[in-house]
This record gives C-alpha cells, sequence and structure tokens, in this order.
C-alpha cells in the first residue's frame, strides 16, 4: 500500500499534463497518482496512458460532473495514508512529497499541511501563506491567503471519518468550504515555509473564467456558515451586511445608509469571537475591520466620504461593538 495518494482531477488539459505528472513521477517517496478524468474531449487522457507508468490509475468519467463531484471520488479509489493534490495544470517541486509526508509523521496533531507557492506563465509571485494553525483559520474569513489547494497533503483517514467532501454548489471556493468543514471537525493546519508547489497562471484557468454572479452566489452560500462559526454574536442582518464585503466586484455605489450598516454590522462581529476553533482572535478582529475599510476605500474613490461621514462609520462600528450592553472584548496581544 503506498504512503501516499497523489490525486489530480483533469479536464482538456493537454497542453499541460504531461509535465505536471512528470513532476509527480520524479518525487522521491512512495505514492500512487490518482488521474480523474471529467470526461475530456481532447487527448488528456492518451497522453496519461502514453506515460505507461504503473504508479498511475485512471478514473474516467463518461459524462462531465464538475470539478468538485470529480474530485470527490478519489476518497473512496485512493488506498493511500496521505491524500496529497496537485492541479492537473501545475508543477510539483522536488521532494514536495518526501518533505509534506514527513512533516505529516513528526507532527501528529496536524491534519492538512500545504506549501508556499510561486505563480509562473502570466504572473510569477510568490505566497506568504501563514504557517501555523492560528493564523490559518483566520484567513478564511478574508478568503485568501491562507493555504493553496494545489500544495496541501492531509489525513486521508480524518476526511473518511467524518465524510467531508467538497461541496459541488461552492464552485471555485469549494475548497474553502472543504477545509472549513475540517476545521469544523477539529483539523490544524500548517503551511511549510518552502516553496514547493508552481502554480501555472494562464488564460484557460476555471477562476479567470468563472461568471461573477455565480462566484458570489457561492461565496453567500459559504460565509452565510463561516461568519456565524467565528462571530457568533452576529443576526442574519448582519451576516448578510458582511456578505457584502466578497461581491465581486464590490459595490462602489452602496448608499451611506447601508455603510454604515456594514459598519455597525462589523462592530457586533469584533464584539465576541469565538476561541473554540483555535483561530488567532486578534486577526479575526482585525481582519473584518481591515476588510470592511479596504472596501470602503474602493467605494471612497468614486464617492467619497466627509469628514462627518467618516466619524458616523466610527460611530456605527462603535455602536455594534457596544450591542445589547456587550462591553467590548480587546484581543490583542
Amino acid at each position: 500500500m503506498p504512503k501516499i495518494s497523489v490525486v489530480i482531477p483533469t479536464y482538456n488539459v493537454q497542453q499541460y499534463i504531461v509535465e505536471t505528472l512528470n513532476s509527480v513521477l520524479r518525487q522521491d517517496a512512495e505514492f500512487e497518482i490518482l488521474v480523474l478524468d471529467d470526461a475530456s474531449t481532447d487527448n488528456t487522457l492518451e497522453l496519461v496512458r502514453s506515460l505507461n507508468d504503473p504508479r498511475i490509475r485512471i478514473f474516467a468519467l463518461e459524462h462531465n460532473q464538475g470539478r468538485a463531484s470529480n474530485a470527490n471520488r478519489a476518497f473512496d479509489l485512493c488506498s493511500g495514508e496521505y491524500i496529497a493534490r496537485i492541479d492537473h495544470d501545475d508543477i510539483a517541486e522536488p521532494g514536495r512529497l518526501r518533505k509534506q509526508s514527513e512533516f505529516l509523521d513528526a507532527n501528529p496533531e496536524i491534519t492538512v499541511v500545504g506549501t508556499q507557492i510561486r505563480h509562473f506563465g502570466e504572473d510569477t509571485s510568490t505566497s506568504a501563506f501563514p504557517l501555523d494553525d492560528a493564523n490559518i483559520k483566520a484567513r478564511f474569513v478574508l478568503g485568501s491567503a491562507y493555504l493553496a489547494n494545489p500544495s496541501t497533503m492531509f489525513r486521508r483517514d480524518f476526511v473518511q471519518r467524518h465524510g467531508i467532501r467538497y461541496d459541488p454548489n461552492l464552485d471555485i471556493v469549494d475548497d474553502l468550504g472543504f477545509w472549513f468543514d475540517c476545521m469544523l471537525h477539529g483539523a490544524r493546519f500548517a503551511n511549510l515555509p518552502e516553496v514547493l508547489t508552481h502554480y501555472r497562471i494562464h488564460q484557460g484557468m476555471t477562476s479567470l473564467n468563472l461568471k461573477v454572479v455565480k462566484l458570489y452566489e457561492a461565496k453567500v452560500r459559504l460565509y452565510t456558515r463561516m461568519l456565524p462559526a467565528f462571530y457568533p454574536r452576529l443576526t442574519g442582518h448582519d451576516v448578510v451586511n458582511l456578505c457584502k464585503l466578497h461581491a465581486v466586484p464590490f459595490d462602489t455605489n452602496m448608499s451611506m445608509d447601508d455603510v454604515l450598516a456594514l459598519y455597525r454590522s462589523a462592530g457586533v462581529a469584533i464584539s465576541d469571537i469565538d476561541l473554540r476553533w483555535g483561530a488567532s482572535p486578534a486577526m479575526l478582529e482585525g481582519g473584518i475591520v481591515g476588510l470592511t475599510g479596504h472596501r470602503m476605500g474602493l467605494r471612497d474613490k468614486q464617492h467619497a466620504r466627509s469628514e462627518e461621514e467618516r466619524h458616523l462609520c466610527n460611530v456605527a462600528l462603535w455602536d455594534g461593538i457596544n450591542a445589547r450592553g456587550i462591553p467590548w472584548k480587546s484581543y490583542q496581544s
């Protein structure tokens, strides 16, 4: 039985799949590769088969099911102690699988470990993901820079025991929904400090070809669950307000009444932070206020607030903090 099952969902990626697979086949670890093809109509499968490597197992669908449903098949098909993810157009650095599996071996309290990533192709930036569990979880609220799904390795027994799967209704944020569900079941996270995954940026990638309305609908579904988990005093009205922070694009024509309501809801959020999940309270506090400030900065470029309006925003924030007679708790360490 292999130590690691590398899961690669594929769909119409003939121009990249061989390079991706070769980067995995060169790894110095004991592994199997599961290629889960979502009814490709190009030469993806022919190219995979041409590698003729016994470590590659192919599971092809006759009809397209979508990324999340396709990836979910892996959990009942793989046999490794650990599951490693990589996308069908990315590259694994030499030693990646060994370093991640050794980290999980040495740290049994950690459920999921990612790596830093370096973009290549149409972008060349490098990630600076947090290394520790508390800050990774707190960044879930921001929806960015927590960990990269195609860089991760996690314990198969954990997700099987709790029946955790990708939600097909979450579109491009299905990975964040998956990690959030892992968190709710007690998972702990880490990122290695090294760049061990190269993330290809190109015009055909899924995240650059989404309908913004569907993306926002998916984010609302996810954050309607997530925000009350971190900020338990939020009402349904507050959650609706705070979900607007994740609109794509952000509504820079928001009325001043709606702006004040948003600031008040941000205040309600930080008036009480749930510490059960192990997320950094300071970052959860600063994150929601910072995200609100950033979005208002976008609005200010079109509809600059007066000094009086800025004062009213601060009043609304403090009104939310002190709502229902609850004193503000400072979580700064």
